[in-house]
């Protein structure tokens, strides 16, 4: 099978892999569709990483094959994949903080290589883990494998939501139009919330706009903690989302925010550059500063409700569809600070 292999330093290179086989707990799917996640774009950044791999989480397909020890599932049968599902019964899951569960990191899909995503290869293996704890979701006729990519970025948005226990009416400034601040946008609204966005990217901020946001901020201005505050009045808003915690951002969203306000960073990643952090700021205003990872359990009925409702309209936050041979170009300008790029749809045959 052909899939797209990252070998450190040496970038992505588009291979033959042997295609991997079910063992008797485990289900084989040919993929029909990826989104390329935010996580998989750093990713691609760390040469320290375990090479051979193929990456990419966000994954729907049909299945291929089935293990001997399989029940409840068929060869031809439509179906997206979570990449980690917890225990439940330790400490972290029992807080809800889910993907510090160690049973959470041991387990994922994978193309045959270190268990790492493989979604950016033709046919992926979902561990008996994930088969048998809620790995491997159904999906119905009128769901298309484009809009089943974006299970995982709803799932993990809605875990955020939940820890940031908004009311309705509340402002949520949303610091990253990519991808996961396209989508987050869609959701704010969903929830009642009224979201204002920031980026680099003037293209990116138009896009939000046209998506329901409020406003819309160049990140590039040294004032924009200011201009944030100026539309709410001086009040500053009542959280701040930071979809990709880089450098500054981070101090403008505390400036931004109101006393009494919460800060959140959604990420699996930073910037490495350190960010000086005044923890006065954030007693003397009383702002809680929380951080969210990875996917819930609890969010996972709701996400497929959202999922299945086509009244919210996720395949317009899609800005492009490319083959998977293509990857490595469109990679390279999802990269760059200024991309117009959102979710980007990836498709090995």
């Amino acid at each position: 099978m052909k899939a797209q292999v990252f070998h450190g330093q040496g970038g992505l290179q588009y291979q033959d892999l042997p295609q991997p086989t079910a063992d008797a707990g485990d289900v084989i799917i040919e993929v029909k569709a990826v989104g390329l996640s935010p996580l998989d774009l750093h990713r691609l950044q760390v040469p320290e990483l375990e090479q051979p791999l193929v990456l990419g989480r966000e994954i729907a397909g049909t299945i291929a094959e089935v293990g001997d020890h399989v029940s409840g599932w068929r060869v031809g049968q439509r179906v997206a994949t979570l990449a980690h599902v917890p225990c439940m019964r330790c400490l972290a899951c029992l807080e809800d903080r889910f993907s510090a569960c160690r049973t959470y990191q041991a387990h994922t899909t994978s193309a045959g290589l270190t268990a790492s995503g493989g979604g950016f290869a033709e046919f992926v293996k979902v561990p008996e883990h994930l088969v048998k704890h809620g790995g491997l979701i159904a999906l119905p006729g009128h769901i298309t494998f484009d809009r089943a990519c974006f299970l995982q970025p709803i799932n993990s948005l809605l875990h955020s939501f939940a820890r940031l226990r908004l009311e309705p009416e509340q402002q949520i400034w949303i610091l990253g139009a990519g991808s996961l601040g396209a989508i987050a946008v869609l959701l704010a609204q969903r929830l009642g919330l009224h979201p204002l966005v920031s980026d680099r990217s003037p293209q990116r901020l138009d896009a939000a706009l046209d998506l329901g946001a409020k406003a819309a901020f160049n990140s590039n201005s040294e004032d924009l903690h200011t201009k944030v505050r100026a539309f709410t009045d001086g009040e500053g808003v009542d959280a701040a989302l930071l979809t990709e915690p880089r450098g500054w951002d981070v101090m403008h969203a505390l400036d931004g925010t109101r006393p009494g306000g919460k800060l959140l960073c959604l990420t699996d990643f930073a910037d490495p550059l350190p960010v000086p952090l005044d923890p006065l700021a954030f007693a003397r205003r009383q702002i809680d500063l929380l951080g969210c990872s990875g996917l819930s359990p609890r969010q996972q009925q709701r996400s497929l409700t959202y999922l299945f409702d086509h009244h919210l309209p996720l395949e317009t936050t899609i800005s492009d569809r490319i083959p998977l041979i293509d990857l490595p170009q469109k990679i390279e300008q999802a990269q760059h600070p200024n991309s117009d790029s959102r979710k980007i749809l990836v498709y090995p045959r």
